[in-house]
């Protein structure tokens, strides 16, 4: 495992402020480089809420060669063709994945904060941009689960060279345990990795009907709006700027017969508008031609 540059070290530090599960560098069985079909790291596999996310710093290099040599170019063809075979791979399975431009370096942990608040929240079917450079994709739902043990290794150990000896050398984060603390650990992860299997699929089925709950909420929203378009003979109609009235006002065609209810109601609610009697009645005979007396006009305000 190679030392974590400064960005990548800040990283760590606020993915362990935020208490969020991680392994740097973990492999992927079926994420593959296309020139030899080793398999590719990521720079970090994150546990959110048991669900899969990846975070990949990208460096000056990915986004344009070192120089204008051969060596140079040929290397960032190779991480443009690997950075492509992750955005695949995330596509396929349903990864959230979070690309930092090297130029978002002193944005770090807005950015992160915000990519995993995203995740809770359920993001899906969309890329988010974070800042002009960087970017988060985010696919389909259920997420992609995480795995407590990953598909390809992730190695500690490695083994270094010069020219008087060979030593093994550990990572900062890696530790050294015996054999049979080992199988006793290995044994209890099996045992809880069925309930965390149970709880992960009962999980994806939640997320699942809840987004479907969304939807259809969003449909039904749609045709109750439609619907009460549509609905004939309404006696009163409320726009933002004035109320209208289409019922009949009296019992007969006599001038002198009573209000229908749907008048008075009408009258009523019209009554908010105006602070004298006199100005209801006004509008009244001019835009209905309905001649009220003061008294009746009372009365069908304070009822």
């Amino acid at each position: 495992m190679d030392q974590p540059s400064e960005p990548e070290s800040q990283i760590i530090g606020i993915l362990n402020n935020l208490q969020i599960l991680f392994d740097r560098e973990r492999k992927f069985d079926d994420l593959r480089s296309k020139s030899d079909h080793s398999m590719l790291p990521v720079d970090f596999a994150l546990n959110i809420n048991g669900f899969l996310a990846i975070i990949e710093y990208n460096g000056a290099q990915h986004y344009s060669p070192k120089n204008n040599s051969e060596t140079a170019k040929s290397a960032f063809r190779r991480l443009s063709a690997n950075g492509t075979a992750r955005l695949n791979f995330c596509e396929k399975n349903n990864i959230p994945l979070l690309i930092i431009h090297y130029k978002d370096k002193h944005q770090l942990q807005k950015i992160i904060e915000a990519f995993i608040e995203d995740i809770k929240n359920d993001l899906h079917n969309h890329t988010q941009k974070y800042t002009t450079h960087t970017k988060g994709f985010f696919h389909d739902l259920p997420y992609c689960a995480f795995r407590s043990t990953p598909d390809g290794p992730i190695s500690p150990l490695q083994f270094q060279e010069n020219s008087q000896l060979g030593y093994l050398s550990l990572s900062s984060d890696a530790i050294v345990w015996t054999k049979t603390e080992l199988n006793t650990l290995l044994a209890r992860i099996d045992e809880y990795q069925q309930k965390v299997e149970q709880y992960q699929t009962i999980t994806a089925n939640l997320v699942l009907n809840i987004d479907s709950l969304r939807k259809e909420l969003l449909e039904k929203d749609k045709l109750l709006a439609v619907s009460q378009k549509s609905l004939p003979n309404q006696p009163i109609k409320k726009t933002s700027e004035n109320i209208k009235f289409t019922g009949k006002f009296r019992m007969t065609n006599s001038p002198r017969s009573r209000l229908t209810s749907d008048a008075r109601v009408f009258i009523k609610s019209l009554s908010a508008k105006y602070k004298e009697i006199s100005a209801l009645q006004e509008c009244l005979e001019k835009n209905y031609n309905e001649k009220i007396s003061i008294p009746t006009l009372k009365k069908c305000t304070e009822s």
